[in-house]
């Protein structure tokens, strides 16, 4: 009897394909609009040199950016052409990537999918401390410092959107922040340049949105007077940029839990893929079963955002999870429907207007 819950029967070609046979939850809604938002962030070294920079990373660390080039993209790409999915889902890719990795990164655009932006080398814009008193930016990190100047980030996306703009022919669109780390001034920036829209933010977890021009959220100085930090945060008040936010987060990415990395300190890598894989699930029937966007009566309307990364999903031991889950959801029938991330906020957009 299988261990997972919540998959619908299957009917002709794909009853081969399907992983278990309990029936549909009951659910209060007449009809369901389900847009799943598939993605994938080929990070590969780039990984080990901005976010991931460690003063110990050495030629096993960088091994595995290889891998990810190397063999998890060209697997990701064949599974994604057989499930007749690749036109209908979003690669964020690196600049050192793209150049790194010419032949793979054919493979992607030949595969027909869109192409959005996910920095140069994976820079974070805010250091964290690792708490390693020798890090040779522990100064900085103690400060909460930025990695990088405004000027820098300026220049950063600039370049991307050249590499990709003569890739693939027609200018990116779409943004992911390298460990999701956007910061304010990132915001006018893509408007400047044109951005539909960003895929770094969890203010939801299943409804695109217009994304609120808010002001720098400031923690206290507790070396001042308490009267002078106890206020709250103003939300409501905010004005709209022209991005749309299609939510991300770290409960529906692959790379954090079934990834070793030894020196990122929140890398798991022995969680077994069933977790991971019933996890997705049981968001997917939550949802299912209680997602509202509040526009029309009887119908469930959410997105279902998944992010992978080929040194991770790429695996031998994840690719078939990743399969699995896949055929899953395309088992739920015409309710369900996977979709690039550009059409998703294009589509935003016109529901605003």
């Amino acid at each position: 009897m299988s261990s997972f819950k919540g998959s619908k029967p299957a009917t002709g070609e794909e009853a081969s394909e399907s992983t278990s046979s309990v029936p549909r939850p009951l659910t209060r809604y007449s009809k369901h609009r389900v847009r799943v938002a598939l993605s994938v962030d080929f990070d590969a070294i780039s990984a080990h040199l901005g976010t991931g920079k460690h003063p110990d990373n050495n030629m096993a660390d960088y091994s595995q950016g290889i891998f990810a080039g190397k063999v998890g993209v060209p697997r990701l790409v064949k599974l994604f052409n057989r499930l007749r999915l690749s036109e209908k889902m979003t690669w964020f890719i690196p600049g050192h990537s793209m150049e790194t990795f010419p032949a793979e990164i054919q493979q992607i655009i030949d595969s027909g999918c869109e192409i959005g932006l996910h920095g140069y080398s994976h820079e974070v814009f805010l250091l964290y401390h690792c708490g390693c008193p020798n890090h040779p930016q522990a100064e900085l990190m103690n400060q909460g410092a930025y990695q990088m100047t405004e000027e820098q980030e300026a220049d950063v996306l600039k370049k991307c959107i050249d590499l990709a703009t003569k890739l693939t022919g027609k200018k990116p669109v779409g943004w992911r922040a390298p460990l999701y780390q956007i910061r304010e001034t990132t915001i006018p920036l893509l408007e400047k340049h044109g951005f539909e829209y960003d895929s770094s933010l969890t203010h939801h977890d299943s409804q695109p949105f217009l994304l609120p021009r808010h002001p720098p959220i400031k923690p206290p100085d507790f070396s001042q007077p308490a009267s002078t930090w106890m206020h709250p945060t103003q939300l409501d008040s905010a004005s709209l940029t022209s991005l749309v936010e299609i939510p991300c987060n770290w409960y529906g990415e692959d790379e954090t839990p079934l990834s070793y990395l030894p020196h990122v300190n929140n890398s798991h890598g022995y969680v077994d893929t069933r977790v991971i894989e019933q996890m997705w699930k049981d968001r997917f029937l939550w949802l299912w079963e209680n997602a509202d966007d509040g526009n029309e009566e009887g119908i469930s309307d959410f997105i279902f955002p998944i992010c992978l990364h080929p040194d991770t999903s790429g695996m031998a031991h994840v690719i078939g999870m990743i399969e699995r889950m896949m055929k899953w959801l395309k088992n739920w029938g015409d309710e369900v429907h996977f979709c690039r991330y550009e059409d998703i906020a294009r589509e935003t957009k016109e529901n605003q207007a």
